[in-house]
């Protein structure tokens, strides 16, 4: 039912085949590979290790002027009597994409090796040192599913940039395993909805 608490792990995240750049997915395959096991591919190895996403919300839509303004009241009656000065609060003018902040964070759980840090961390280096070679993303998508695991609606972003990474703490007092996670920040220009499956009688 609609009107049930929804779910926040009821969703998709997944970068594309070709997000890795070629060298990058060749160095971690070849290491993945090495010892059998359920993944044969760095990005598949990577994506499997998506956590969560935060997207941004939308903030600051209204705007304040210092204006003057005449009674109301005495209007009526006749008289025009001037109030001072005091904020008035309009919708803003701008593109309200500019009230987004245009970027949305993936968190990563740490595999034990950090090749999926690492791997994150390489792909910044080879898309800022080879920008020609390495364009943004064009989409990235966010998929919403019911409780039958079936895509409801997505969320896409448009020309995604990776904008940095998390650091590492190494530390002699950390001798236990524990479930650690590290965050990789995206940008995007823009972004949109839509259902899927869906018929909208418009």
């Amino acid at each position: 039912m609609l009107s049930l608490s929804p779910r926040y792990d009821l969703f998709r995240f997944a970068f594309p085949k070709d997000f890795l750049p070629k060298e990058v997915e060749e160095k971690y395959s070849n290491i993945i590979n090495k010892n059998p096991g359920v993944f044969t591919s760095a990005i598949d190895y990577l994506n499997e290790s998506i956590q969560g996403i935060t997207i941004p919300g939308i903030t600051d839509v209204n705007i304040q002027q210092e204006q003057h303004s005449s009674n109301s009241i005495g209007r009526l009656k006749g008289k025009f009597n001037v109030e001072p000065k005091t904020d008035i609060t309009y919708t803003t003018p701008s593109n309200p994409l500019d009230k987004i902040e245009k970027q949305f964070k993936v968190t990563f759980r740490m595999n034990q090796g950090l090749y999926n840090y690492f791997m994150l961390y390489e792909t910044i280096f080879y898309r800022i040192c080879k920008p020609l070679l390495y364009e943004p993303d064009k989409v990235l998508c966010l998929e919403l599913l019911d409780e039958d695991g079936v895509i409801i609606s997505r969320i896409k972003f448009f020309d995604v940039y990776i904008d940095g990474i998390d650091g590492l703490d190494f530390n002699f007092n950390k001798v236990e395993r524990d479930a650690g996670t590290f965050e990789v920040n995206f940008k995007f220009n823009n972004l949109d909805y839509e259902f899927v499956n869906v018929e909208i009688n418009q």
